[in-house]
């Protein structure tokens, strides 16, 4: 058999508490289903409807409490992105310097590897310029004679006649 409900409405601001009648088989009696709000008596219903207008109250001041967190949690939002912003702009300003410096830095490098290179190959070609010198002094199989020329002048051969 179905058991019926019994439904308790002191005030119609109230919620309605829903208690079931004891069941043979339970052995502790049923509690209602919201034991917050105990039930009003049916002798004052000024006092429901007054507990209604704080309850109401209560719960206005909350949402208003609420809205102002709203407003100053958008506030430190907007605060949030303009940093953000400037964060963004101040990174790319960065990274343009960064990108400026890498490359002066390469390009000196890249002088200072071409003067060392230069001066080596200038090394290079005056100590082979001194090793030739001294070569050539040294040579043994090398030998400079003189030829004597004539005393008397240069002598010309005879000339042909016809020709100037």
């Amino acid at each position: 058999l179905p058991v019926p409900m019994v439904l308790i409405s002191p005030c119609p601001f109230v919620p309605t508490v829903l208690v079931s009648p004891p069941s043979p088989f339970a052995a502790a009696p049923i509690s209602p289903v919201f034991p917050q709000h105990p039930p009003m008596s049916p002798r004052c219903p000024q006092a429901g409807v007054a507990r209604c207008q704080r309850e109401a109250e209560e719960v206005a001041e909350l949402m208003r409490l609420n809205v102002a967190r709203a407003l100053e949690r958008e506030g430190h939002l907007e605060q949030l992105q303009s940093r953000a912003q400037d964060l963004r702009q101040a990174s790319e300003v960065f990274t343009r310097t960064t990108q400026t410096v890498t490359r002066r830095q390469h390009r000196r490098h890249q002088r200072w590897h071409l003067v060392a290179l230069g001066l080596g190959l200038l090394l290079l070609f005056i100590l082979g310029l001194a090793l030739v010198l001294a070569l050539a002094r040294l040579s043994p199989g090398t030998v400079t004679s003189t030829v004597p020329t004539p005393q008397g002048g240069t002598k010309h051969p005879p000339r042909t006649a016809g020709t100037p």
